[in-house]
């Protein structure tokens, strides 16, 4: 249970996630970070964000 609610997005992670049509956090994870921080709406703090989930 614990890690199922650490693989959940945070609400501006959801809306990138949303505005991208990336449907799941593991879809999202499995995208290279260069490829990430070129998108539309993705910063640092996203990032930040998306390398706490990847090391769960």
């Amino acid at each position: 249970m614990k890690e199922q609610k650490a693989m959940q997005a945070s609400p501006e992670l959801a809306v990138f996630m949303e505005y991208h049509h990336i449907s799941t956090v593991s879809l999202l994870l499995k995208i290279d970070n260069e490829d990430l921080l070129q998108m539309v709406g993705f910063g640092w703090r996203l990032m930040k964000e998306v390398l706490q989930l990847r090391k769960i």
